[in-house]
């Protein structure tokens, strides 16, 4: 059970933006006097879109960055989001190199207690959503060779997308007329990668579509880590006239049993940097994943100044994982088994307009998503055989139904000003079903009823060659489905103890473009009250809890550019001080043995580094055929566990990447080396591991070498 020092009761939280956003909204249907015309280079620049408007980068008063196609693809292995993530101010990523669990994606630190997957980030790929409902994503559906840009959007503005406190990444696929394209790579622990596209239109020009298919495989780089991965991704576009366009898009994933070769001990990372524990071969863990989706999307400026968009999506994905639980703990009544076997449909519409004011503008949305999960667990032995698929120990539904509705208003008082502000509103209902009812396993079912809501408010304000903005506001994260499931006191029912985690944060900023460059810097607080940490673990459940407050202080920067024709350059550094300010408590259970956990107030956050950064020095030939370019990433260690009881330790490496085009003929290679010196490090952390295997080790030297061809485009 959690229990906390004393404080006084809070009172009901009204988000204080919330009204002025409203008044904001009022002011544009009564716009003062227009104002004098922005300078051309202001028009001139990128747009950027956060639900649903377009905005210049400009007028925007939040933190925001985009990484176009080329530089997720430039002497790349198309992977995974950690070769280009790195570049955003803000981002971190520990690449686990264990694809059985996905990166360990975090925004300003959101997202590193996440033991798979991404938490506390908005995934959305072309308009669906990569999140569930409940806030869990997967980055693996990122098509990365066939996006045109992704979006990163951090700070205020980004909590009003609604379940997640850490922003969102936006993936975006444009079309640049007929083209065919083939690529493929080798490369070191016996991995290669084959890819295929093509990109057409319609005689007319009204229809466009572009598909892309793929194959990954690797043995890794320690033992019990083989991976295999299919992916399929199409967009189509229909645009009958130059005001409206249907956009419809489709994807399938495919991955066959994934080994996981588990965390490390220290005691076992010390001993052998790439090993792999031995109980990961005597389980055979292993993961397998199959993910489809479809969704359909139309817009359309129907006058000056008023446009509507409705759009729908439709996702399964079906998961069986089998973990490394000894049967001496699956013996207990209550056990969940060793064999997860999980099936999720989800699907969600969206429907929104805006219109746009002399002075102004006003985005209103609505959404409303479903998500019914059949969760089913197994003993993960028969007899003396481990491995297998055994009897079975939960069977469940879990349903999750959300409303949502959203105003965006934005407000230009004056030449070279922006006022933006937004609300938003979700409500969300978990219920779950449980099927299995035995002796000393007693009915966890249950529902529970979430109304929550996010607020932020920003002003920017453009000057000759850039803007500076300021912006606060207040945002939310729910539980997830498994986080509800148990009750840390060990009675049967759903855990409705669970609190939202709740958060207030404020950045200011300023972005300057120059003729060779840009550049941008933030500085940022926020802070938190019930966040969700880990409360109990007996008989193979795993349960939660709400905590104390905590603080993220930080500072982020990046710039790029040119400081010759043949030279470029690109620099990104974070500093952040993530730290409980309140002490808590909570209960487990180790080997029958029942104890209190103390977190210390002034505790880091584990999982988040202090500081982290990437650096990048390219030359290119007179030509532009060929390029080379030296890569860095550097890291500090980060703790392992709330109570701060270990560390990994910091990092330096760097990567070699070489380009070349063929004139002409639409041939073009790579060559890549990444960690040249062979450094021993740990890429990521498993937080409050319970077996204390909190290590999860980066591969060693690596080379790939890359071939395509590409014509048209």
């Amino acid at each position: 059970m959690i229990s906390r020092r004393k404080r006084p009761a809070p009172a009901a939280h009204v988000p204080a933006t919330a009204p002025l956003a409203l008044a904001l909204a009022t002011l544009l249907f009564h716009p003062p006097a227009p104002a004098q015309t922005v300078s051309p280079d202001a028009t001139t620049l990128d747009t950027v879109e956060v639900l649903g408007a377009r905005h210049s980068l400009a007028d925007f008063p939040g933190s925001i960055s985009v990484i176009e196609g080329d530089t997720l693809r430039a002497g790349q292995r198309q992977v995974s989001l950690a070769e280009s993530l790195v570049r955003a101010p803000g981002i971190t990523v520990l690449d686990r190199q264990n694809y059985a669990q996905d990166l360990q994606v975090q925004s300003r630190g959101f997202g590193a207690r996440s033991t798979f997957g991404i938490r506390g980030i908005k995934l959305i790929v072309d308009g669906i959503p990569s999140s569930a409902l409940d806030g869990q994503g997967q980055a693996a559906s990122f098509p990365l060779s066939a996006l045109d840009r992704i979006q990163v959007l951090r700070g205020p503005l980004a909590l009003q997308y609604g379940n997640a406190a850490g922003g969102a990444i936006v993936g975006e696929t444009a079309f640049d007329g007929p083209a065919a394209e083939v690529e493929g790579w080798i490369g070191s622990n016996s991995s290669a990668r084959v890819a295929a596209g093509f990109e057409g239109t319609s005689a007319n020009d009204a229809w466009q579509w572009r598909a892309l298919g793929s194959w990954f495989t690797t043995d890794g780089d320690r033992p019990h880590s083989a991976a295999e991965r299919a992916q399929l991704d199409g967009v189509a576009q229909y645009t009958p006239n130059d005001r409206a366009r249907l956009r419809i898009v489709a994807g399938a994933l495919s991955q066959p049993y994934t080994d996981d070769p588990l965390g490390l001990t220290r005691e076992q990372w010390e001993r052998d940097p790439h090993g792999t524990d031995p109980v990961a071969e005597q389980f055979d863990t292993r993961k397998k994943i199959d993910n489809a989706q479809l969704g359909a999307r139309w817009e359309d400026e129907y006058a000056q100044g008023r446009e509507y968009w409705i759009g729908g999506y439709g996702v399964t994905r079906d998961v069986v994982q089998f973990l490394a639980i000894p049967p001496v703990a699956q013996r207990a009544p209550s056990s969940a088994g060793g064999v997860i076997d999980l099936g999720r449909r989800s699907s969600g519409v969206d429907a929104g307009h805006r219109w746009e004011f002399a002075r102004g503008a006003l985005t209103l949305g609505a959404e409303a998503g479903w998500l019914d999960e059949q969760r089913r667990g197994y003993e993960n032995f028969v007899g003396d055989e481990l491995g297998v698929r055994g009897r079975l120990r939960r069977d469940e539904d879990n349903r999750i139904r959300s409303t949502e509705a959203f105003a965006l208003g934005e407000l230009r008082p004056a030449q070279d000003w922006t006022v933006l502000g937004a609300v938003r509103r979700a409500k969300l209902r978990f219920e779950s079903d449980d099927h299995y009812i035995a002796p000393g396993n007693g009915d966890d079912s249950g529902s529970l009823d979430y109304g929550e809501t996010a607020a932020a408010l920003g002003v920017s304000r453009a000057f000759g060659a850039g803007e500076i903005f300021a912006s606060i506001g207040h945002g939310f994260e729910t539980p997830t489905v498994t986080e509800l499931a148990y009750r840390p006191d060990g009675s049967a029912g759903f855990n409705t103890e669970l609190e939202p985690a709740q958060f207030d944060t404020a950045e200011i900023g300023a972005r300057w473009r120059f003729s060779a460059g840009k550049a941008s810097v933030s500085a940022y607080r926020i802070d938190g009250e019930d966040e969700i940490v880990p409360a109990d673990n007996r008989g193979g459940r795993a349960s939660f809890a709400n905590a104390g407050r905590t603080r993220r202080e930080g500072i982020e920067a990046g710039f790029e550019g040119r400081f010759h024709p043949q030279w470029s350059y690109a620099l990104t550094a974070n500093w952040l001080r993530a730290r409980f300010t309140e002490s808590f408590s909570y209960t487990v259970l180790t080997s029958g043995v029942e104890r209190v956990q103390v977190v210390e107030a002034d505790n880091r956050i584990p999982g988040i580094p202090r500081a982290d950064g990437y650096a990048e020095l390219a030359w290119n030939t007179h030509d532009g055929r060929t390029s080379a370019a030296v890569e860095m990433r550097a890291s500090e260690g980060v703790p392992t566990d709330d109570r701060n009881t270990d560390a990994s330790n910091g990092y330096t490496t760097f990567a070699l990447r070489l380009q070349w085009r063929a004139a002409n003929s639409g041939w073009y290679g790579f060559a890549r080396v990444d960690n040249v010196f062979d450094r021993d490090y740990v890429g990521s952390v498993i937080v409050n591991e319970g077996n204390a295997r909190y290590f999860e080790p980066a591969p060693g030297r690596a080379f790939t070498l890359g071939l395509g061809w590409k014509a048209g485009g």
